[in-house]
């Protein structure tokens, strides 16, 4: 698959080529229209005067010898003589290969030798190719060419002609039928007069000549019939190779600009066809790059991962037990004495103890240890108790166990309240916590804490 740059690249080319198209169609529609016009306007009297020379050739036939040496047709055709019009440029589409490819058929058909005349580059160049005998080139003409532009090619076929090198000669041009058809004919140029094959082939492409109008009048000729004929027959031959020439010209701007127009329409196509292609190769691309930054960080996750479980088996830490809602440490849930903290089983500062005499002695020796007067106690041990909620008693002045112990369920609603809070559901448990607290029985505090449910005493 291409690249996203590649592809870019040929959109780019494409769109290029796409305005030349259109600048071609332009100005094929601009000529064909001159052109057209010129076809139309000289095609009637074109074909008038085929029509006079045809009846010229018919009344001569008639009555005796040719009236002139073109309208004389020879019995033994030696040689054969065809004037190729093609154009000089392309981008015509099948324009020139059309006409080029009957040219080639008829002489196959015709079974003599060909001499060929060619007006046109491309027809000259294929024929060169193909080996063919090309007498005469011309090429360049006029895009309005004139009676003077076509006089040479006229002069050399009729002195070929009637020179007796070349026995019959043939037009092979595109007849123009409207702006969408073309045909590609051949006419009977010398002698003057209408070409019936035998071979079905050729008949296909050999053009229709007009029909002979049947009169019997008679025409008094001044000065004479000779001169008139002399004058007017090679002007006559000349004016058909001339309505060849603009009726070629017209089918190949009608054809150039048909083709150019579908050359855009295409590269249009194409265009777009190549945009798609372009967004898949930079999806592609995208995703491939979202891909590798993904795989860097779940690597980068993992080699965490791994060093924290390294650390974490180095240096264990105590298990975090879940209290009153929050993650707390053993040392959090049950902080160790301090120096001024009473520690059960050891004796205080002043304090007189007398050793036991057996076991039951020494448990009726246990007193209830308090903290010393004036240092507040750790609510936090108590279900349903947090810093916030701790921090509000201790605003309401119930700051130790042996407070807590004895306040009221109104005191404390009255605390909660006073400080903004929600109430707790442990709230009337908290007397009885404080008093297994105030007496150093922490087992029983927590045999009592699991009782609870959602903060209440279980019936």
């Amino acid at each position: 698959m291409a690249t996203a740059r590649e592809v870019k690249k040929r959109i780019r080319s494409v769109k290029n080529i796409s305005q030349i198209t259109r600048a071609l169609e332009a100005v094929s529609a601009s000529r064909v229209r001159k052109a057209q016009a010129r076809v139309l306007a000289s095609r009637a009297f074109a074909e008038k005067a085929w029509e006079i020379l045809l009846n010229l050739q018919r009344t001569a036939a008639a009555g005796g010898p040719a009236l002139h040496p073109l309208l004389a047709a020879r019995d033994d055709v030696k040689q054969v003589m065809v004037v190729l019009i093609t154009s000089d440029r392309g981008l015509a589409g099948a324009f020139n290969s059309n006409i080029i490819r009957v040219a080639q058929r008829f002489s196959m058909r015709v079974g003599k030798p060909v001499r060929y005349v060619t007006v046109g580059r491309k027809g000259r160049d294929t024929l060169v190719r193909m080996g063919a005998n090309v007498i005469a080139e011309f090429s360049d003409l006029s895009s309005e060419p004139r009676m003077s532009d076509i006089s040479p090619i006229a002069r050399l076929a009729i002195d070929e002609f009637l020179g007796g090198t070349v026995d019959d000669v043939f037009i092979a041009y595109t007849d123009f039928i409207n702006m969408l058809t073309q045909r590609p004919v051949v006419l009977r140029w010398l002698p003057l007069m209408p070409y019936h094959p035998d071979d079905r082939v050729m008949a296909e492409l050999v053009k229709d000549v007009p029909q002979v109008s049947q009169t019997s009048s008679d025409y008094e000729y001044e000065p004479s019939a000779a001169a008139i004929l002399e004058e007017i027959v090679p002007r006559f031959t000349e004016l058909q190779l001339y309505q060849a020439v603009l009726e070629s010209q017209a089918s190949e701007h009608a054809a150039r600009m048909v083709a150019m127009r579908n050359a855009s329409d295409n590269a249009t196509q194409l265009t777009a066809d190549l945009t798609l292609v372009y967004n898949k190769a930079r999806q592609a691309a995208i995703t491939a790059e979202i891909l590798d930054i993904v795989g860097g960080a779940n690597a980068l996750q993992t080699s965490i991962d791994e060093l924290a479980t390294e650390i974490l088996k180095a240096a264990p830490v105590s298990e975090p037990i879940i209290y009153d809602g929050f993650a707390r440490t053993e040392e959090e849930v049950n902080p160790p004495a301090t120096k001024d903290e009473p520690v059960l089983g050891q004796p205080q500062a002043g304090e007189v103890v007398t050793p036991p005499a057996s076991l039951q002695d020494e448990v009726e020796a246990v007193k209830p240890v308090t903290e010393q007067p004036g240092k507040p106690d750790d609510l936090t041990i108590i279900e349903g108790i947090g810093r916030k909620m701790a921090t509000a008693l201790k605003a309401a002045g119930i700051d130790t166990f042996d407070k807590l112990a004895q306040a009221t369920e109104a005191q404390l609603v009255a605390a909660i309240e006073a400080a903004g809070m929600r109430f707790a559901p442990s709230l009337p448990t908290w007397p009885q916590q404080a008093a297994y607290a105030l007496r150093g029985d922490w087992d029983g505090l927590k045999a009592f804490q699991k009782q609870l449910t959602s903060g209440r005493k279980t019936p």
